[in-house]
């Protein structure tokens, strides 16, 4: 079964600020548990987290996510590196107790800012393409039929900001694009969705909480 939620989301900017982060403005990668660590020591991310940047890179998308100086406490380290992410994952995981080692609570989660919104959305679906590429080629990390992904979408005019969640398989990450536009397209809240697979075919129900504005 594949569902997507859409509901209100922390004010990023603020919260960034208060954790000594740098504010990404246009596309990031952010923690899974960004809204609720008490410090930036404490982010936890995603096990694919630096093969999706990498895949960014080789496509010409960089990432304004948070530092790995904000991550780790301290300097030296480039953010952009796989090895850097890894360790910072395990310096993580290794504080938990051994059954949570696999920390399947944390979702990857991605920023889409409201800058792309104007003349620069193509970015949103080269960007999920490529997570959906990094999370359908690498089994080893997680179930390329049993993703959880966060979309975090800043409201256009300063307006807040949604999160996307998606509970499904790799390949229907692409489609979200769609739910992104549709963010920035709608003056009011978007709608929220729920799919499920019925006799091998998925139907969609949509229930919009003030709008029925499509793209």
């Amino acid at each position: 079964m594949m569902s997507v939620q859409a509901r209100d989301f922390i004010d990023l900017a603020a919260r960034s600020r208060e954790l000594g982060c740098r504010v990404p403005v246009k596309l990031a990668l952010l923690p899974g548990n960004f809204s609720t660590a008490v410090h930036a020591g404490e982010f936890c991310f995603h096990a694919a987290t630096p093969y999706v940047r990498s895949a960014w890179q080789d496509v010409g998308l960089g990432d304004e996510g948070p530092d790995a100086q904000d991550m780790t406490g301290s300097a030296g380290h480039d953010r952009n590196s796989p090895g850097t992410l890894d360790r910072v994952q395990n310096e993580c995981i290794v504080s938990q107790p051994d059954t949570n080692r696999v920390r399947a609570d944390i979702p990857l989660a991605v920023f889409f800012g409201s800058a792309l919104s104007d003349g620069s959305a193509w970015r949103v679906a080269i960007a999920l393409g490529m997570v959906s590429s990094v999370l359908a080629s690498d089994s080893r990390r997680v179930s390329p039929r049993d993703v959880q992904l966060d979309i975090v979408v800043e409201r256009p005019g300063g307006h807040g900001y949604t999160c996307i969640e998606y509970r499904g398989d790799a390949f229907g990450i692409v489609a979200l694009t769609r739910d992104v536009r549709r963010v920035w397209a709608d003056d009011e809240r978007p709608c929220q969705a729920e799919l499920s697979y019925a006799s091998g075919r998925p139907t969609c129900q949509e229930t919009l909480l003030t709008t029925n504005k499509e793209i």
